[in-house]
């Protein structure tokens, strides 16, 4: 009947055997666009406490995927070890931690600071004496994060290596 899974629920087959929209169902959804549904087995937690939980949850999840997406090749994790579990949740919840400092300092969303930040790069330089790195010129948008951040930027000139003579 459809091909998508999402949206079958929405229609209805006629007795003559064409699809319609269920507006009622549509209505119905309608209700309820926008909610969360949050379920815990802890009855000693507020229900803030819980979104607050679930709100963590979802941006230490979405750090993950945009990890996923840049040049870090990452792969799933299964830790077996209690103590790296540990750990692992340790140094999730220590990005998030970053993260959420540096929006409150900068007063800005994190979406706002990454894009920033990722303008700036560094660029290898090759001649047949010196291999070098350099950064770019840095954008005012990218000057003031690193300013409200109180972080000073690179040199413009980050490393230098002799080459070999052939």
């Amino acid at each position: 009947m459809s091909a998508s899974k999402r949206f079958k629920r929405y229609f209805t087959i006629t007795k003559a055997g064409r699809i319609r929209i269920d507006r009622a169902k549509i209505k119905q959804a309608a209700r309820y666009d926008g909610k969360w549904v949050l379920e815990t087995n802890d009855d000693s937690i507020s229900l803030e406490d819980a979104a607050c939980g679930y709100k963590g949850l979802m941006v230490i999840e979405r750090c993950f995927r945009t990890m996923k997406r840049t040049q870090i090749w990452m792969t799933p994790m299964y830790h077996q070890v209690s103590r790296r579990i540990e750990t692992h949740v340790r140094i999730c919840v220590l990005a998030l931690m970053i993260e959420r400092i540096a929006e409150l300092t900068c007063n800005k969303p994190w979406a706002h600071i990454r894009q920033s930040s990722d303008k700036l790069q560094v660029t290898e330089f090759l001649n047949n004496k010196y291999r070098f790195f350099a950064r770019n010129d840095i954008s005012p948008q990218t000057r003031n994060i690193l300013n409200c951040l109180k972080i000073k930027p690179p040199n413009r000139i980050v490393h230098v290596d002799k080459r070999p003579e052939k």
